[in-house]
């Protein structure tokens, strides 16, 4: 066992200096919002300033990183090799993208990219769009949180959202339990769930095998169709 374990230890530890190595610091315009896909790793803190540094396993897969600006979206993508736009194999090329910023509205994921934020993002309101397989775990405190999901993608968000609407569809799951929410708009379908914890109001709407899953103790309006269904914790 020993044998064996030795070079796997020597084999991670020379891995480690080669991530350092890659990254490199981005000079990008001002951003308030951020798209980012194929399979980019996205590491996000909330900050008093801007910043992007993008690493990989190596520095050809990491200048393949693109990191543009437009209409104030920070967009993160994989650019494909001449020849290979119509398919993607993320396996072992470790796409990190580590972003600081200070005023954030907005956050679209997509194609197996992978988000995680660290601190509390302050935003009177925020849009989050998650689907193709995407997942996004956030903490949040905002007036008003609007999110659509599809495509098996998952979320898990935290923090307080005085209002929240939510639409789930093809497999996605959003976990909002620990997400304090006063009035809530909650659609589910195609096999979606949703679970939030809501104070006043709760409108839910389940359908075709979509299911909602609610805490606390609102004021309850529930619709369903298809085998959907709104159950209480």
């Amino acid at each position: 066992m020993k044998t064996l374990l030795l070079p796997a230890l020597l084999c991670l530890a020379a891995l480690a200096p080669a991530f350092a190595q890659s990254a490199q610091t981005r000079t990008v315009p001002t951003f308030h919002a951020i798209n980012v896909g194929t399979g980019i790793e996205l590491v996000l803190t909330a900050g008093h300033s801007q910043r992007v540094e993008v690493s990989a396993a190596t520095t050809e897969y990491r200048d393949r990183i693109e990191t543009t600006v437009s209409g104030g979206v920070l967009t993160l993508r994989y650019k494909q090799p001449d020849g290979f736009f119509n398919s993607f194999d993320r396996t072992n090329k470790h796409l990190r993208v580590a972003v600081t910023a200070d005023e954030l509205t907005a956050l679209s994921a997509h194609s197996g990219s992978e988000v995680r934020t660290a601190g509390d993002f302050d935003a009177a309101e925020f849009k989050l769009d998650i689907s193709s397989g995407a997942s996004v775990k956030t903490d949040l405190d905002t007036r008003s949180l609007t999110v659509r999901q599809s495509s098996g993608s998952t979320a898990d968000v935290r923090g307080r959202a005085t209002n929240l609407d939510v639409r789930s569809s093809s497999g996605a799951s959003f976990d909002a339990k620990d997400l304090h929410t006063e009035r809530c708009r909650a659609e589910a379908s195609s096999g979606s769930s949703i679970t939030v914890a809501v104070k006043d109001d709760l409108v839910a709407q389940a359908s075709s095998g979509g299911s909602i899953s609610y805490r606390g103790n609102p004021q309850l309006t529930k619709h369903t169709s298809g085998g959907g269904g709104v159950s209480g914790r």
